[in-house]
């Protein structure tokens, strides 16, 4: 692993050509990035200097005078900490701080005086505004509010009903109500005195929402069983009643032929639940005969040019005719 070290970074030509590095030396101080990475050490070092070097974080979004460009609050910077005045016996301090998008230096210090931090140079505070509209929840000012309950001019002047009566709209809508919720927990007061009565009516309505999921499971139970599925159905609606019925299976999907047998066996079916023997049969009479016998040649001329089903339609009336007669 020590023997990988050395080929894993790379060492540009200058730094074996300078002769103030070596061997020994590093590209943390070649490149003068060494300083970064030893805090203490560093800190310390700055401190013999005149210099106090602490980590500051940004408390609010300022925009740098340098670029421009906004940094965000809580961005964290290497900052010199510097001794400003006092305000009273608090000390002020100003904290520099040098961009790093563009090395442009920033001054942040401390306001006793309003409990925050002010942009002291190089940078200003970002204000994001907004406009009040008609969509906005007015959050209630606890100064109104106390200046209200306290001071009836003022409730008079700004929350008053308007019946002028001097009160608010709320006591005067509560002041209507009033009789109508008395009635109600007096209602509830009747059904509420009786505990056992309220158990009793609680477990019946338990026990028949239980029986109800009980045979639902079973209906379930015996729905997946016939169509062979795994998966829990959802109970049945309208829309899916009403869907099923708008689908049509069977006649849209048949050729020509296929539809014209099957309105044959239709109306062979039809022919076929017709009794052959009437409950009451008329007398037979010359005309009744001679009817019968013109409506069978009717059947037998119609059947030379109608259509296979009309023929089977047109048999079928003569035969219920002849039976009758």
């Amino acid at each position: 692993m020590a023997a990988r070290k050395e080929t894993n970074r790379y060492y540009p030509p200058e730094f074996w050509d300078d002769p103030k590095f070596g061997d020994k030396s590093n590209l943390n101080s070649f490149r003068g990035e060494g300083w970064r990475n030893r805090g203490a050490q560093v800190n310390s070092k700055l401190l013999t200097q005149g210099r106090n070097v602490i980590r500051f974080e940004t408390p609010f979004d300022i925009w740098c005078g340098g670029c421009n460009e906004v940094i965000h609050k809580g961005v964290r910077f290497n900052s010199d900490k510097n001794k400003a005045g006092k305000y009273f016996t608090t000390q002020i301090w100003h904290f520099d701080l040098k961009c790093h998008l563009c090395d442009h230096m920033m001054v942040v210090g401390t306001d006793p005086e309003n409990c925050t931090y002010k942009c002291v140079s190089g940078c200003r505070r970002k204000v994001e505004s907004w406009e009040e509209d008609e969509d906005t929840l007015k959050r209630p000012d606890i100064r109104d509010k106390r200046k209200m309950e306290d001071d009836p001019f003022y409730r008079l002047e700004h929350y008053a009903a308007a019946d002028g009566s001097g009160r608010t709209s709320d006591e005067v809508r509560g002041k209507e109500a009033k009789a109508s919720l008395y009635q109600l927990k007096a209602m509830q007061d009747v059904r509420s005195s009786d505990d056992g009565m309220l158990n009793r009516a609680l477990r019946k309505s338990f026990q028949q929402q239980k029986k109800d999921d009980f045979e639902q499971e079973k209906l379930d139970a015996a729905e997946r069983e016939r169509f062979n599925m795994h998966i829990p159905l959802l109970p049945a609606s309208e829309d899916d009643a009403a869907a099923a019925r708008a689908q049509a299976f069977g006649v849209q999907g048949l050729s020509e032929e296929e539809r014209y047998e099957a309105a044959r066996r239709k109306a062979r079916r039809a022919v076929m639940n017709v009794p052959i023997l009437q409950q009451q049969r008329a007398p037979s009479t010359p005309h009744s005969s001679l009817s019968s016998a013109t409506s069978s040649c009717s059947a037998s001329r119609a059947s030379t040019s109608a259509s296979p089903l009309d023929k089977i339609r047109a048999l079928a009336l003569a035969r219920q005719r002849g039976g009758a007669s």
